[in-house]
């Protein structure tokens, strides 16, 4: 196996996003779970991974967290994915889920993430 990546994964306490941090870890990966558990668990979170409850529309605390963890790569599941909440409150949606993935991206660049990962 190649070096160990140091991966943040977004919305890890999730269905999808604890299943991607589950098998990270098992594969030998330093796994950090950023997650606001507003729909996901803490009872999902992968055993041995740090977690970080935030809310990726902090600027403030994903440049914290970026800065504690230093990931080396980042998966990114967390988003608001409720078609009816959307049409309720799109500019919820539009901050969680375009600005989110913003402060995401440049905090990630400005620490030296090499990848990143996401659903579409």
């Amino acid at each position: 196996m190649s070096e160990p990546l140091r991966v943040l994964v977004t919305g890890g306490a999730g269905f999808i996003g604890s299943h991607i941090a589950d098998l990270l870890a098992a594969a030998g990966h330093q796994v950090a779970v950023l997650d606001d558990l507003s729909s996901g668990s803490a009872e999902n979170l992968a055993s041995g991974t740090t977690f970080f409850q935030a809310d990726i529309r902090d600027a403030a605390r994903v440049r914290e967290i970026m800065d504690e963890f230093q990931p080396t790569a980042v998966c990114h599941q967390a988003a608001h994915i409720s078609v009816s909440r959307s049409v309720r409150e799109p500019v919820l949606d539009a901050e969680s889920n375009i600005l989110g993935l913003l402060h995401i991206l440049r905090e990630g660049v400005r620490v030296g993430v090499r990848r990143i990962s996401f659903a579409a």
